[in-house]
């Protein structure tokens, strides 16, 4: 211990660079690590976790397949009341609450709310609920607290925020009004759930059965806050279960349709997912969902261990460069009667004290890292707390570590012949035998680093393509704000909301007002249209999506019409404008031939009275939908308010007067507002994230990889030094032997961005196909890459190259 505590401080600097590499590995792992058992931890505290279901709706319309979270409501009730075999089912309905009123109790004054809809999370269920989840109840009777329609269970973060100053036990027998009419009792209190998990659910009301749930349209609708989870015994009773609920389905579609006659078709089918899998089902269209790719968690472990391995190969480096400066201190102590098991445990304990160094400064460095990381690490998983399984995560990060970092060096000591030392044979026979083997881990090393490198270009490359390329209409200086769905029940709605515009129009540096939903946005509406050609009995039907707009809309935007003219001033809908991607669906060889045809549903058909450029409605992942724009003035309760370009530093006060006027016809904590080209490029945060994370990868990569070529150019100079000394007395000048130097570690770093390079081709066109629009590979990002790593490599081998070259050839051929 103390043999190996002096050595590491008679060698300061690489003593420093090993526990720097070792602490930068340690800390990436040791990030991932937090951020990768917080994912995996969803839904791991729930009891027959591995027996329940949830229930989902899968649609093939358009010859596309579509997984959708929400289900019928009448689907439910059939599963609870009319199938055998199911131990539970459990419905979760979301319930839209616009206000919450809390009465007044001593100590407390009256209040009212507008409810976060993520924070408050009422949700309408039945109480075989808390049978499937692990709540613990601090007030309240799980048998009886939701056996009526008036009681209300909270969880014990809502119950707080409502009730302050109250225990759970006196919370119980409290009132709150929902929506000004639901008048709800508390009847029970529960710790909120203690794992991460897609059961949001705040407040708990009373499931009851509606009228319209029993009628036969009830089951082609779907709500995605509606969600029906199930337990069965075992895999076999759920195969059972989805081919009889399938089964009823298909029927109640073909009753639907020999009643009603719909002109379109599509295929439904109910599937079930393992709850355990559902968190990582990131293909399920479900709004407000947290979800993450299973992809991502692989993706981010193989990170964790490539930044780790990286972190051991650069100490293996730097601690074999050392070696030809100990070889005559192993010498002596062999010659003395050291045993190989003691030079090995002295390696193996300097490893261990280095490693524990780094795992100790790592803690202070991912603590920090967490402040810095911002939204790339989510608030779960900063508070995320596994102690039994941290404690596993140390104590294998320190064995492993230790164990591929000392293992190298300790071999090659163990190895070392004392007669050769003393013959001066030791660098030859342990350095440059085994130099091949560092120069292999280098190229590994710079391998990995390309990758990282040319892959953040090309993830770069994508991210400025999707915000930058032409969308089809203009974003630029536009705020949008909305109205709040509670304000469409104001008498005066209508009336105000167009004076509104109107009067917005009239602030110095408003350059234009539009009502209607924005070109690109998450909130879309559609439904089938039929078109009957002339001499056709059968129509064309397609899938189109709506937006409401009004007359200004189409210049504020700077759409662009292919045929026919724009929708007239109305308060009601009189046309259809289509997109030629429509036009084209419905048979039309050219816009002009679309104009005065008729499509709809029936009895709301409309004329198309115009053909438009197609723009993008949906993010880049999707392809351009067909699309029609309508008038309907009682729809409208989005504006786009664009500002003045050449005035950019008056913005916010020209925000202020927008609030001002705002004021005068709504409350004026109702107005809030998003830059509209921000609000797209939230759109692609997954990528942003990614993006952030391979460049962070890539600094980790880098600095890695040089630590490690420090040591080799250390011990190459080390090495050569009587032929440097040679070379210079024979008239050899210093450029000439830094690039001799310099010259094998160039090869290496080029080695690995050959065979670096097919490998980001292969695994970056794997990750664009994911795009319907994505750029096309060019060489330039491989090239960048290259000579980032090229001199990246020169600068860090150039130090060591000129100290060794500006040495007196006399030092090192004394000894000759």
């Amino acid at each position: 211990m103390f043999n190996s505590l002096r050595h590491l401080k008679r060698n300061k600097l690489f003593s420093f660079l090993n526990i720097l590499g070792l602490t930068i590995g340690i800390s990436s792992c040791w990030l991932i690590y937090r951020f990768v058992s917080y994912e995996l931890s969803y839904e791991q505290g729930i009891p027959d976790k591995e027996n329940i279901y949830r229930v989902l709706l899968n649609f093939k319309r358009d010859g596309q397949d579509e997984l959708f979270g929400g289900l019928s409501r009448p689907i439910y009730f059939h599963m609870k009341q009319e199938m055998d075999g199911l131990e539970n089912v459990v419905p979760s309905f979301r319930m839209f609450v616009a206000k919450i009123d809390i009465p007044a109790i001593a100590g407390q004054d009256a209040k009212q709310e507008e409810p976060d809809y993520l924070e408050t999370a009422v949700i309408n269920t039945v109480p075989s609920y808390f049978d499937m989840l692990p709540y613990k109840w601090l007030a309240g009777d799980k048998r009886t607290a939701l056996n009526d329609p008036f009681q209300l269970v909270l969880t014990e973060k809502r119950a707080k925020y409502y009730f302050p100053n109250l225990s759970p036990r006196e919370i119980v027998g409290k009132t709150i009004v929902y929506n000004d009419s639901l008048k709800k009792t508390v009847s029970g209190i529960v710790e909120n759930l203690p794992f991460p998990s897609e059961f949001i659910g705040q407040e708990f009301l009373l499931l009851q059965k509606r009228a319209e749930d029993k009628r036969l349209a009830s089951w082609t609708n779907s709500n995605g806050a509606d969600k029906v989870y199930i337990l069965v015994k075992d895999k076999a009773a759920a195969d059972k279960a989805l081919t009889e609920i399938q089964a009823t389905v298909k029927s109640k579609w073909e009753e639907f349709k020999a009643e009603t006659k719909p002109t379109y078709e599509y295929t439904r089918s109910i599937n079930f997912m393992p709850i355990k899998d559902s968190h990582f089902a990131s293909h399920m269209n479900e709004r407000d969902a947290d979800k993450t790719s299973l992809q991502v968690i692989y993706g981010l472990i193989g990170v964790g261990i490539f930044l780790l391995l990286l972190a051991c190969i650069n100490y293996i480096n730097l601690t074999t460069a050392q070696l030809p400066q100990r070889y005559k201190e192993i010498g002596i102590r062999k010659t003395l009667g050291g045993s190989n098991k003691s030079l090995v445990l002295q390696m193996m304990t300097e490893t261990a004290i280095i490693v524990g160094l780094a795992t100790v400064l790592s803690a202070f460095v991912v603590q920090i890292a967490m402040l810095f990381l911002g939204d790339l690490v989510s608030e779960g998983a900063k508070t995320n707390s596994n102690p039994l399984l941290f404690i596993v995560f140390i104590a294998f990060v320190l064995l492993t570590t230790s164990v591929l970092a000392g293992f190298y060096p300790s071999w090659i000591i163990s190895k070392v012949n004392a007669v050769d030392i003393f013959r001066n044979k030791g660098t030859v026979a342990v350095g440059q035998n085994r130099i091949n083997l560092r120069k292999a881990l280098i190229v590994f090393q710079f391998i990995i680093a390309q990758i990282f490198i040319v892959g953040a270009l090309i993830v770069g490359q994508q991210l400025k393509y999707l915000v930058e390329k032409d969308m089809g209409f203009n974003k630029e200086a536009v705020i949008l704000s909305e109205i709040p769905y509670k304000l469409f029940e104001d008498p005066n709605f209508e009336t105000k909301k167009i004076t509104l515009s109107n009067e917005l129009r009239q602030i110095p540096g408003v350059e234009a007002v539009t009502m209607g939903t924005a070109p690109l946005s998450p909130d879309y509406s559609s439904s089938h249209m039929n078109y009957y050609p002339k001499g056709q009995l059968e129509p064309i039907s397609q899938n189109i999506f709506t937006k409401v707009i009004d007359q200004e809309y189409f210049s504020f935007y700077d759409l662009k019409l292919s045929a026919g003219a724009p929708l007239l001033p109305s308060d009601t809908t009189n046309g259809y404008i289509i997109n030629e991607t429509a036009a084209r669906g419905y048979g039309f060889k050219n816009p002009q031939d679309a104009i005065g045809e008729i499509i709809g549903q029936k009895g709301y058909e409309q004329r198309i009275v115009g053909v438009m450029k197609d723009f993008h409605t949906r993010d880049f992942y999707s392809n351009i939908e067909p699309l029609a724009l309508l008038h309907s003035k009682e729809q409208l309760g989005d504006y786009g308010i664009r500002l003045s370009s050449t005035n950019r530093k008056e913005w916010p006060q020209i925000i202020e007067q927008v609030k001002s006027t705002w004021a005068k016809f709504f409350p004026e904590d109702t107005f809030t507002y998003k830059f509209y080209d921000e609000s797209i490029l939230a759109m692609y945060k997954k990528e942003q994230n990614l993006y952030k994370l391979t460049n962070i990868s890539t600094g980790i990569a880098i600095i890695i990889s040089c630590l490690g070529l420090f040591g080799l150019a250390t011990i190459t100079a080390f090495q050569r030094s009587k032929e440097i000394g040679i070379r210079k007395v024979l008239g050899a000048t210093v450029s000439g032997i830094v690039g001799m130097l310099s010259k094998d570690f160039v090869k290496m770093v080029i080695l690995a961005i050959l065979i670096a390079s097919p490998i980001i081709w292969w695994a970056c066109n794997k990750w664009l196909q994911d795009f319907v629009y994505r750029i096309e590979l060019s060489w330039i990002p491989f090239v960048l890459g290259g000579l980032f790593a090229l001199v990246a490599a020169l600068l860090t081998v150039s130090y060591q190259a000129i100290k060794a070259a500006k040495t007196n050839p006399v030092d090192s051929l004394r000894d000759e």
